[in-house]
């Protein structure tokens, strides 16, 4: 799998850099080839992993988007959860389904390295990449 990593906002791209970065709008060539970010990660922290991968949860019913076919995500960071420290810190969840980016949910060390996404796109799977200041990128994906 390739993965291409907006050298601007830090979004992830799979398969192919895009025109334009979806989140923060940069050129494509701001984008980098890194092919081996989640691997690195787990190298160089891999007794992190229980604080860094994400729990994904599906809910076919959202609490508050009863109309229309909405699917509820919950996601927390981290088995142990994660902490939240301006020198320690996940500073964004980044939802894909089948591949596609579809939002970021942004983090500051106020907040619990957790949010509830509500998407209403089909699909076969939900895809959660976050990024953590110290240790990198982490993912972990969900069968809908």
């Amino acid at each position: 799998m390739s993965l291409f990593i907006c050298s601007v906002c830090g979004h992830l791209e799979f398969n192919q850099a895009p025109e334009n970065c979806p989140v923060c709008f940069a050129a494509q060539d701001n984008f980098k080839q890194n092919d081996s970010i989640f691997t690195e990660a787990k190298e160089n922290a891999s007794e992190a992993a229980v604080k860094h991968v994400p729990t994904i949860k599906v809910n076919r019913e959202s609490s508050i988007i009863p109309e229309g076919s909405c699917i509820e995500l919950t996601v927390r960071v981290g088995e142990t959860l994660h902490p939240m420290q301006e020198s320690h810190m996940i500073q964004f969840l980044d939802c894909y389904v089948d591949g596609k980016y579809v939002t970021r949910v942004l983090l500051t060390p106020d907040a619990y390295p957790a949010a509830v996404i509500q998407i209403k796109e089909a699909g076969s799977k939900v895809t959660i990449v976050e990024s953590c200041n110290l240790h990198g990128y982490w993912m972990s994906d969900v069968e809908l």
